[in-house]
């Protein structure tokens, strides 16, 4: 059997929710071709809502030694994706799926539509709950790899260690949160450098001399083992 028959029958098992024949099919090298309309297995799966057959076309598609495999963002010739498909026809546990497998659920279609807008252009509540707990959560994570950094602590001035003083992180945190929310114009923040890392790391060694009753000589004993941090107090 050519591979196009192969394509063809595989299209038709999606169709037909047939996961035996599916698997068969794609043991025997068949490939995930689409139909004149840029239809795919998935889409079929989707939209008949076949969830198990959907399941096994994904599966393929993350197997470490899988040949092929379905893409849950691929696009029919009107722009809709496999979630746009199950949306379409309320097919819940599908959407659920997919959305599970990495579907975008920020697509548009060939009209401008989303699967939430499809969902709610057929009143269909629960799957409207679900696609937009998705669509936040994919919102939150693209913020996150754009400014993974965002919340490190930055420094807008150095500051200096008098003899036998010791500074908390707290307190290193609230005053550059004090310089930040005021109304003066800080200084460009920079992320900490080597030098002040290693500061940082002398803190507790520095606490614990001063609670243990270390006077100032103890805390120049410590200073002149960490030349990083005698530097920043000269």
């Amino acid at each position: 059997m050519s591979l196009v028959d192969l394509g063809k029958r595989l299209l038709e098992a999606a169709r037909n929710g047939e996961d035996d024949e599916v698997r068969k099919l794609m043991a025997s090298g068949a490939p995930f071709t689409t139909d004149g309309l840029g239809t795919s297995p998935l889409h079929l799966a989707a939209r008949h809502g076949h969830y198990s057959t959907a399941e096994v076309l994904l599966c393929a598609g993350v197997s470490r030694d899988a040949r092929n495999g379905a893409d849950v963002n691929a696009k029919d010739m009107l722009k809709m994706t496999a979630l746009h498909w199950a949306a379409e026809h309320n097919h819940r546990d599908v959407v659920k799926l997919l959305i599970k497998y990495g579907a975008d659920v920020h697509a548009f279609s060939k009209f401008d539509k989303s699967a939430f807008d499809i969902a709610l252009d057929k009143n269909n509540p629960e799957t409207l709950v679900m696609l937009q707990v998705a669509m936040q959560k994919q919102v939150d994570a693209h913020a996150e790899r754009m400014d993974p950094v965002a919340n490190s602590l930055t420094l807008t001035s150095p500051f200096v260690l008098a003899p036998g003083e010791v500074l908390g992180l707290a307190s290193l945190i609230a005053s550059a949160n004090t310089q930040t929310t005021s109304g003066d114009s800080p200084a460009p923040p920079a992320q900490l450098s080597s030098s002040t890392a290693g500061t940082l790391a002398m803190l507790p060694a520095l606490a614990e001399a001063s609670g243990a009753g270390g006077d100032a000589g103890e805390t120049e004993e410590i200073a002149e083992a960490n030349p990083v941090g005698s530097a920043l107090q000269d």
